[in-house]
């Protein structure tokens, strides 16, 4: 399969260019109009703006859409984890598949080309959750590449049976093992069970940590401790870590060095984050986003994430990232053409490396996994989220989006 796009605008080159995609992998970039080598079909940007594929680092795929059937009536997060879990009982794998096709579709078309899902494992669910993530890897691979992180969400320590639920869910095809140590009674214990069976599969690490704006302990001294203690560096990804946006600039410094040297990733999500923290603020509030431009700075590898799709941890959005994008841009104040372009990076090529996913970007020699977008510049795509969108995977163009407007008398219901 060969592609060549043209009169393409490229978010760090100034003029036009025209990119060259044979078997998958970016084989050439040159100024438009230029002698670079012709392969065919040929795609006309017409000046739009190619980014790398959306990386949707953290979703949950087997919980999305469920705010029909288990609307909020608190709001709280007690309340989401009481409804969630009574609405496992009830799961069925058609009706996983079902609420879990549509997002991903969905995501195509926004121009998401690669996702890890969180996919749920305990004593009540089972690993119906596996059993229907697991087919829709390979049903969805032409347009999306789908990490399955077998996850823990309530606790280890507290439900009998469930490491050994864990053991089996990896060896049926789990890429990824993680947990929610917050819930469970005996945290550190559930962060230990977690890496011994990391280390058993050799698989990398990714939990949900420190989301709670609680008075508890932050367990993210004792995650670094056990990244170092299993050689698990560059291997372990922290979803949520609201709480850092709870420390001062001296104390959220003195995490960076040990950060750093056990090379954990850091994803903030905050649809979820936003609307779940410092509920029990009266005035001042906080904004409860993790600080990850803060963290970018030190060069510690971050991302932003989805998490949840129209369900009681997170009663709104539709799996598009370049809205979160947006969402992210105004929390933390990020209005420069600069933060900007880290906004992007941290849903495309950083969520990327957080994930483990390697050779990307818009480089020679890298995946074709591109989006093209209704957009001149950086800014306006963080600005706006154009509607209009070509989804690349690949070098195969998978998926195209576009709004219809039609005015006056031609308007038909």
């Amino acid at each position: 399969m060969s592609l060549k796009i043209t009169n393409v605008t490229l978010p760090d080159r100034k003029g036009s260019w025209q990119i060259a995609i044979a078997n998958g992998y970016i084989t050439e970039i040159a100024a438009a109009n230029s002698t670079a080598k012709i392969t065919e079909p040929i795609l006309d940007a017409q000046g739009k703006l190619l980014i790398p594929g959306l990386v949707d680092a953290h979703i949950h795929l087997d919980k999305a859409l469920l705010l029909d059937r288990y609307p909020a009536e608190a709001g709280t997060f007690t309340e989401a984890l009481q409804k969630t879990l009574q609405a496992k009982s009830e799961y069925t794998v058609s009706d996983i598949q079902t609420r879990a096709r549509k997002v991903i579709e969905q995501a195509i078309a926004f121009g998401t080309t690669a996702m890890r899902t969180h996919v749920e494992v305990d004593p009540i669910l089972q690993l119906k959750s596996l059993e229907a993530l697991l087919p829709l890897k390979e049903e969805y691979a032409w347009g999306i590449t789908l990490q399955l992180a077998v996850f823990a969400q309530e606790g280890i320590t507290n439900q009998s049976g469930t490491v050994d639920l864990l053991r089996q869910a990896m060896s049926m095809g789990g890429d990824v093992i993680g947990s929610a140590p917050y819930v469970d009674p005996n945290p550190e214990e559930n962060i230990r069970q977690v890496f011994k069976i990391a280390q058993e599969f050799n698989c990398d690490v990714d939990f949900h940590l420190d989301f709670l704006d609680d008075d508890a302990p932050l367990l993210l001294p004792v995650v670094i401790k056990e990244t170092l203690q299993h050689n698990w560096q560059q291997r372990v990804c922290l979803g949520h870590m609201t709480k850092l946006a709870g420390l001062t600039p001296k104390q959220l410094a003195a995490f960076i060095p040990s950060l750093k040297k056990a090379g954990i990733a850091i994803l903030a999500l905050p649809a979820t984050d936003l609307y779940m923290m410092a509920r029990q603020d009266t005035h001042n509030s906080r904004r409860g986003v993790a600080p990850i431009h803060r963290l970018a700075e030190s060069g510690i590898t971050v991302g932003i994430a989805t998490n949840n799709v129209q369900n009681l941890f997170t009663p709104f959005g539709d799996g598009d990232l370049l809205k979160i994008c947006t969402l992210l841009a105004q929390i933390l104040q990020l209005g420069t053409t600069t933060s900007h372009q880290l906004c992007l990076e941290m849903a495309t090529s950083r969520a990327a490396k957080a994930i483990g996913i390697e050779d990307y970007g818009i480089e020679v020699g890298k995946i074709a996994d591109l989006v093209l977008l209704e957009a001149k510049s950086i800014s306006a795509v963080i600005g706006t989220a154009p509607i209009n969108r070509t989804t690349i995977k690949r070098g195969k163009i998978v998926a195209q989006r576009h709004s219809v407007i039609n005015f006056g008398e031609n308007i038909k219901f």
